[in-house]
């Protein structure tokens, strides 16, 4: 779907007449780390029942015959955006019976960022993904390579994902371009980072966009591009990465995809991004990366939307819905994503985004005219997609 140039040329010079240089939210002096016992202490007993009621009604449609096996997981990975301890007691009631249901029970329960929910559980999460990938799924496969490189076993972590192959997860493909980056098990090779990083840039993944947009600004990665890489430090940051939002010095918004911002995982690393800009930030103005990338890259990324390109679009989209950068306008907005929808080649992080945003508009009759119905459309699909906050509007999950 096309855009005609003179709509969006319009619109690009009425948002690019106010250039904003965002300031980082008011730091907290007291620094520490959060402990897991904190972790839960502002879940509402409304919430816990919420929790409860869930995993009864998928135990019961299950015992029932109502569900597959491979509905269960549907549903545990649906929930799992809202409560990690949701989708494994779900995972947990077909992971005799199910491959997928171990490799993603086994993923939760050695991830950094759940595994620490499930205390005494990496072991078993070991054992359960080795049976997964033995049985041929390769999910699994790139599960083991992510958790034997977290291990510093670069040997195994190889065989795993040489094993996924193709089917690599795109945070397995930033692994896999860190590991070239370092030389872990393999010879350094800065042109493989740049491209495994590239990879999982455009299928959404927010650490391999933070690092792909870094690797731009470094001349021994190759050719140097400024604008690419304000580009993928945006979009890292819309994707979740707040390290990557704080280096070009915009509030942090905590995290958007999978765990609640709740998590000690997530205070913590907002802890440790709050301490780093308090030591070594600059003002957003003096940035070489926003001098040289945002300004030399907003005309041409303009023209690249007013051919289609759904990646500018949504990069212009964005900003002028987050009002950074261009001026918030609901109708550019909106010319901004439709096309987006009409195609729906982007990747989930990004398409969810967009439907979580089109929801807000039409139920604010933002740009265009109030919708409740179209906006409930959006949201629903939206939380299909891995939205926290359109999970929380269209299950009515209580903070």
């Amino acid at each position: 779907m096309k855009m005609k140039s003179a709509t969006i040329l319009v619109s690009m010079l009425a948002c690019a007449m106010s250039v904003q240089a965002v300031s980082l939210n008011n730091k907290s002096s007291q620094r520490r780390y959060i402990t897991p016992e904190e972790v839960h202490v502002t879940v509402s007993p409304a919430a816990k029942q919420k929790a409860e009621s869930i995993y009864n009604s998928v135990r019961s449609t299950y015992s029932q015959g109502k569900l597959s096996a491979d509905g269960v997981v549907d549903k545990a990975l649906y929930h799992g955006v809202w409560s990690p301890e949701l989708a494994a007691r779900c995972l947990q009631l077909v992971s005799d019976k199910s491959n997928r249901a171990k490799a993603e029970l086994g993923y939760l329960y050695t991830f950094n960022k759940t595994a620490y929910m499930f205390p005494n559980k990496q072991a078993e999460g070991l054992r359960l993904m080795e049976a997964a990938a033995n049985a041929g799924n390769k999910k699994a496969d790139s599960y083991l390579g992510i958790y034997y490189d977290n291990k510093k076993d670069y040997g195994k972590a190889w065989k795993y994902f040489n094993a996924a192959g193709n089917e690599n997860t795109p945070f397995a493909l930033e692994v896999m371009g860190e590991m070239y980056e370092k030389g872990h098990g393999v010879k350094k090779d800065y042109a493989k980072a740049r491209e495994y990083y590239r990879q999982a840039s455009m299928l959404g993944d927010a650490n391999g966009a933070a690092k792909y947009g870094s690797v731009l600004q470094r001349q021994w990665f190759g050719k140097v591009n400024m604008p690419d890489a304000f580009f993928w430090t945006y979009l890292a940051g819309e994707f979740g990465n707040d390290v990557a939002r704080s280096n070009l010095q915009l509030p942090l918004r905590g995290e958007r995809f999978g765990d609640d911002k709740n998590t000690a995982f997530i205070l913590n690393s907002l802890t440790l991004v709050d301490g780093f800009n308090d030591e070594v930030g600059h003002p957003l103005r003096e940035e070489p990366i926003y001098k040289e990338g945002y300004a030399a890259g907003l005309a041409p990324r303009t023209v690249s939307a007013e051919k289609g390109d759904e990646w500018s679009l949504f990069y212009l989209g964005s900003m002028s819905y987050n009002d950074e950068f261009l001026n918030h306008s609901g109708d550019f907005i909106r010319k901004c994503y439709e096309p987006i929808i009409a195609t729906g080649k982007l990747p989930k992080r990004a398409m969810a985004l967009v439907y979580e945003r089109m929801a807000d508009l039409y139920r604010k009759g933002d740009g265009v005219k109030a919708n409740a119905a179209k906006a409930n459309e959006y949201a629903r699909k939206a939380a299909d997609l891995g939205s926290l906050a359109a999970y929380k509007i269209v299950e009515h999950i209580p903070d």
